[in-house]
């Protein structure tokens, strides 16, 4: 199942090219993650394809550069940013980018991983590898580290059983995602902490074990 995206965004700017078929419109989209501080912001790499053929359904609406849009589509995570294939595209014409609520980047993935729960600070942490496919020139995975609040008794019941006596699940989860930057060593320049994909997790479903 393709990694779902949903979120509202402020439209940074946009081109569009036209095919036989499609006009392909490519958008830089930003997202906010705080509503306190407007310097915590996710960019995402969007493109929609709206068939030229009027007859066509699409749930891509018309949008302008400096409008605020609900966005829905199937996404890749890179490092600091978000790569959407958009299937709905709603703009919201009473906001703006100041008035924009920071609801940030929810999603739905299925995922594999390998490893068995780990305690951090309260919070029950797995990484889980997610593969994708967008394109042939596109990135075709990456990783999200899950965590909830250990407290949690829906989710921990689920997540401690992961792995405990086989080698791999797969699972559906859903959740705000978000990225942690990396952190650089001042004294040599170099990365001492990667950046990572962090998903808050709201549900997981296991899928099979093995």
């Amino acid at each position: 199942m393709p990694a779902k995206l949903s979120t509202i965004c402020y439209i940074h700017n946009s081109t569009q090219r036209l095919t036989k078929e499609y006009s392909i419109k490519e958008i830089t989209g930003i997202s906010r993650l705080s509503d306190k501080d407007p310097t915590k912001i996710i960019y995402l790499k969007i493109k929609a394809f709206v068939p030229l053929d009027k007859e066509i359904d699409t749930q891509i609406e018309e949008f302008e550069n400096g409008q605020v849009i609900y966005l829905r589509g199937k996404l890749i995570a890179c490092n600091g940013w978000y790569m959407v294939n958009a299937t709905s595209i709603k703009p919201m014409p009473s906001l703006d980018f100041d008035m924009m609520p920071a609801v940030g980047i929810n999603i739905m993935v299925t995922g594999l991983t390998t490893q068995t729960v780990k305690n951090v600070d309260g919070e029950s942490v797995l990484d889980f590898h997610v593969k994708e496919n967008l394109g042939d020139r596109e990135p075709k995975d990456f990783w999200l580290e899950m965590r909830h609040n250990s407290n949690i008794n829906y989710l921990a019941n689920k997540t401690n059983s992961i792995n405990q006596t086989m080698r791999s699940t797969m699972a559906i989860l859903s959740g705000l995602l978000y990225y942690q930057e990396s952190i650089i060593d001042t004294s040599t320049t170099e990365e001492s902490i990667l950046g990572k994909h962090i998903l808050k997790l709201d549900d997981i479903s296991l899928i099979f074990s093995n």
